[in-house]
């Protein structure tokens, strides 16, 4: 991955609790699909979270739901583009997780984060950077519930990344 993209995922996670930084990530990620149109379905998928992230700073409930269902639109169109980029899996799924339970996306979020752990395999898994996937893995298993056997697939790959390091 390209220092672009790491940097731009360093201002996501700013911009979770720092609404100042939203527009600056977002246009780091516009930044990374005009200059490399292969990250364009994990790029956007980010900026849909971002866009949804301004639904949590925003004051009026009204704009809050419009920032959500704005955000959950993008998301769709990065994975779509990307359907199995386990990052924008995580991401959409993780974004999902944390709405609040009146908007329904719960079930949404579990398909995303159980389809991660579904399609994870000894070839994808180098293809990723070792802490998204540890951090995904990871929250999979904290998270939501999972068959015994996805908890020995995850167990095992995390495993892997623990080496890798």
């Amino acid at each position: 991955m390209s220092a672009n993209m790491n940097s731009a995922r360093l201002l996501f996670y700013g911009a979770v609790e720092d609404e100042d930084k939203l527009e600056q990530a977002i246009k780091e990620f516009e930044q990374i699909i005009a200059s490399n149109p292969k990250m364009e379905g994990v790029a956007t998928t980010y900026i849909g979270s971002l866009i949804m992230l301004k639904g949590k700073h925003a004051f009026w409930p009204h704009k809050k739901v419009a920032f959500v269902n704005e955000g959950l639109e993008v998301m769709d169109k990065g994975l779509k583009i990307d359907p199995n980029n386990i990052e924008s899996l995580f991401i959409y799924g993780s974004t999902c997780y944390y709405l609040p339970s009146f908007l329904g996306k719960s079930k949404l979020a579990k398909e995303k984060l159980r389809k991660l752990v579904e399609i994870i395999d000894d070839d994808n898994i180098v293809l990723y950077d070792n802490k998204i996937m540890t951090n995904a893995l990871t929250f999979v298993l904290e998270k939501i519930e999972v068959s015994d056997s996805d908890k020995v697939k995850i167990n095992k790959y995390l495993t892997k990344l623990e080496s890798r390091k």
